[in-house]
């Protein structure tokens, strides 16, 4: 069987970045990253010998420590994205504290928060449609936009049951964790099926390239953290990087809708599905009135 892993098999913190039959190859590839770039190597044997270069940042921190200059980020956003932005990362804020403390350890940043990315998520989405239907996009976007470190599709959860509660205030999300030992949570099964689907999603997204060769040199399945197996028989990967982005970034969000129907079905609210959406400006006076 041709295994590999995307997430280095001891170190979860150290992804696959890079893989080369030729140690030549890897020895230029590894001076060539940047100072703060750890570094560790596995060495494969399928159909072909290869070396596997797994990264990390190093120096990251617990991410409630990171500080967020959000007076500057704001001023520079519209007024609607700015009012959704600041909602947004006071959600973000709380799942990170919950998370702490159902775990009891602070959530380590693998990277910063990109303040600035985060009005693109609602730019870029398409805000026709049905309640369901944008939903669905604006947890899409938000998990493809990849600005908010460590609970990215926490937030999208939390983000998406937000939007409809604007729609009707009657609305809350199924159960969607459960306790599999004491203070250990995880999603619900039905829940996991999306979110595991939706990594694997986001992984050939970016990765195409990568897969394609590690297909060509034997591999046929990739184990990401958590026991998140992808089957690179069922994945497109023979598409230029750009091509690749458009093409799964289509699949990401057609699967997050269908995610949102069903969560809107099992919460005993499958009106949403034929209830039109609520617009961004409109969103964000909703959010507005709040305060």
């Amino acid at each position: 069987m041709g295994h590999v892993y995307y997430h280095h098999p001891v170190d979860k913190q150290f992804s696959l970045n890079f893989v080369n039959p030729d140690a030549e190859n890897i020895v230029s590839q590894i001076v060539d990253y940047d100072g703060d770039v750890a570094v560790k190597v596995v060495e494969y044997e399928l159909e072909t010998e290869f070396y596997g270069v797994y990264t990390s940042r190093v120096g990251g921190g617990a991410v409630s420590e990171i500080e967020l200059d959000l007076s500057d980020a704001l001023a520079d956003m519209t007024e609607d994205n700015g009012t959704i932005v600041a909602r947004l990362l006071e959600i973000y804020r709380a799942l990170l504290s919950q998370n702490e403390e159902e775990e009891g350890t602070p959530v380590e940043a693998y990277k910063n928060i990109d303040i600035e990315d985060l009005p693109d998520v609602f730019d870029e989405t398409s805000w026709e449609g049905t309640a369901t239907d944008v939903a669905g996009r604006l947890a899409s976007n938000l998990i493809l936009k990849h600005a908010l470190p460590n609970a990215n599709h926490r937030t999208a959860v939390a983000l998406l049951q937000f939007y409809l509660r604007r729609i009707n205030s009657d609305f809350s999300m199924p159960e969607t964790k459960t306790e599999i030992e004491p203070d250990t949570y995880d999603w619900r099964e039905w829940v996991n099926e999306y979110i595991n689907e939706s990594k694997r999603l986001l992984t050939v997204r970016r990765k195409n390239v990568l897969f394609k060769h590690l297909r060509e040199f034997g591999a046929t399945t990739l184990e990401r953290k958590h026991e998140v197996m992808i089957d690179l028989s069922e994945y497109e990967l023979d598409m230029y990087p750009h091509e690749a982005k458009v093409f799964y970034a289509e699949k990401h969000q057609d699967l997050w809708i269908e995610f949102v129907e069903k969560a809107v079905e099992r919460a005993g609210f499958p009106e949403l599905t034929d209830t039109t959406g609520i617009s961004k400006a409109e969103f964000a006076e909703k959010i507005r009135r709040l305060d």
